[in-house]
């Protein structure tokens, strides 16, 4: 995504019917692109303690006494928290806000952290990690919702598919580099194979407890504001945006009059939760889910069981670690690729084309990947295609649901593909089992082909506003012509 543009004077001006037409009228400005600074910060963060069970899986296996299927269990604890994080989070972004959500599932996340790096036995790990997953859930999704929320229609689909970017792209590659660090040369400093990973632990947590303290300059979404009745502060917020300063609180003499305040808005009713399963949006919940299923258990099956699938070949923990920071590479470069044609290319056309080519790649490894550089190329292929789609779905599920129930549906729509997160690798571990490492990308392969076919059911939605995709007014009356204002 290009940089924030040089400072130009919002356009006071003009009249705005609703915050789509003020948003649109913006540049990129600095303070949009702290915004989505500070929320790509969380996934960052939130991307490396995800990766690191499955890093770490054989040291915990020594240290914890526990076998695959436990390590497993602990990956499906941390999804299943995933899962109720999502549903939560989503729930209290919708009701609180979404500045709100974000703060709350940091905090969490931090807890779930420090206590996987101090759990003295299994049965404790089991619990943080599912306190750890409650943080990872509602952060990913409530921080989607948000960034499509504060942007221009023309950048939405390339400032959200960043956030996949700075998580699966650059997370993990920078994840399996610090992990290659900690776990190998440091590892005999940090204590061995008992002790380094608690270390490594620690340090996922700490960090995060900073951007906590940064998320108190994150303005709330204007959208949210104007659908609760909240007309001055959505224009405060909307001032702060049009900045370049994200730390400024404009004074109500500075805030801008985008929307007018003088007629009270339209309150959007509290609705219940299952308004996502009901029509017109029940036929995209479905067709995003089940395609958020099969690109999410594809992901967090590899996730898990990759390092142990390269042991099975032989391979030492140390060298599995350096082949999956190398096969990372082709997914921070996947993610990017995402995040570029999201602006261009039709949602629908973008998965079904990575879905087919992702079915292929899988084939491919599983079929052709024999040697060290076979492995290292087919499994870059594959983690390019991995990360696009799931970008790619990132990106179109907040756009898909109208903001009164934006972060419920986006949240539960990837809370299904926690499931498949939290299910799959035990179907993984079945085929591994029962036909070694071609059976797992064979699977792999298949749930790529259904999501390439699911994805033809939910709507398009490139080049459209937020409103006029769910049909739905969410606008203001427009405002007179107000005098220039000093925002920066």
């Amino acid at each position: 995504m290009s940089g924030p543009a040089p400072h130009q004077p919002a356009p006071h001006r003009a009249r705005h019917r609703s915050v789509a037409d003020a948003l649109d009228a913006f540049p990129l400005t600095r303070a949009q692109f702290w915004v989505m600074g500070l929320v790509m910060a969380g996934m960052f963060f939130d991307t490396l303690q995800q990766d690191a069970p499955g890093a770490i899986g054989p040291m915990l296996k020594e240290a914890l006494g526990i076998g695959n299927d436990e390590l497993v269990t602990i990956n499906t604890l941390t999804v299943v928290g995933g899962i109720v994080g999502r549903l939560v989070g989503g729930y209290l972004a919708d009701r609180k806000g979404r500045r709100f959500s974000l703060s709350f599932n940091l905090l969490v996340y931090t807890i779930g952290g420090l206590l996987s790096a101090f759990a003295p036995n299994y049965p404790i790990m089991l619990i943080s990690r599912f306190i750890v997953g409650i943080g990872l859930g509602g952060e990913f999704t409530i921080g989607l919702t948000l960034v499509s929320e504060i942007v221009a229609t023309k950048r939405r689909g390339t400032a959200v598919g960043s956030m996949g970017f700075a998580s699966g792209g650059i997370g993990n590659f920078a994840a399996y580099g610090l992990f290659v660090v900690v776990l190998g040369p440091l590892n005999n400093v940090l204590g061995g194979n008992l002790l380094s990973w608690r270390w490594l632990l620690g340090f996922l947590a700490i960090p995060a407890l900073l951007v906590v303290v940064y998320r108190r300059y994150l303005p709330e979404s204007p959208r949210f504001l104007v659908d609760s009745g909240r007309i001055h502060e959505a224009n405060r917020a909307l001032t702060i945006l049009a900045s370049d300063n994200i730390r400024k609180r404009p004074s109500d003499a500075e805030v801008v009059p985008f929307l007018d305040t003088s007629s009270s808005a339209e309150v959007q009713p509290h609705v219940s939760p299952t308004e996502i399963f009901k029509r017109p949006l029940l036929k995209r919940t479905v067709a995003i889910s089940v395609a958020s299923w099969m690109a999410f258990g594809a992901q967090v099956t590899l996730l898990v069981l990759l390092p142990t699938l390269l042991v099975s070949k032989g391979y030492s923990v140390s060298s599995s670690l350096v082949f999956t920071l190398i096969m990372y590479a082709g997914s921070m470069f996947g993610a990017l690729a995402a995040a570029l044609v999201a602006a261009k290319l039709p949602r629908r056309t973008t998965v079904l084309i990575a879905g087919v080519l992702g079915c292929l790649s899988a084939i491919a490894f599983a079929e052709l990947a024999n040697g060290p550089a076979a492995i290292l190329i087919y499994g870059s292929v594959f983690q390019f295609f991995s990360l696009f789609l799931n970008s790619t779905l990132a990106l179109w599920s907040p756009e898909l649901y109208p903001t009164r129930v934006r972060a419920l549906g986006c949240s539960t729509v990837n809370g299904v593909g926690n499931i498949a997160g939290a299910l799959m690798p035990f179907a993984a571990v079945f085929a591994f089992d029962h036909a070694g490492v071609a059976g797992v990308f064979l699977m792999i392969a298949a749930m790529y082909t259904i999501l390439a076919v699911s994805a033809r059911f939910a709507p398009e939605t490139l080049g459209r506003s937020l409103e006029d995709i769910n049909e739905q007014q969410e606008t203001a009356p427009a405002a007179a012509p107000a005098p220039e204002a000093n925002t920066a």
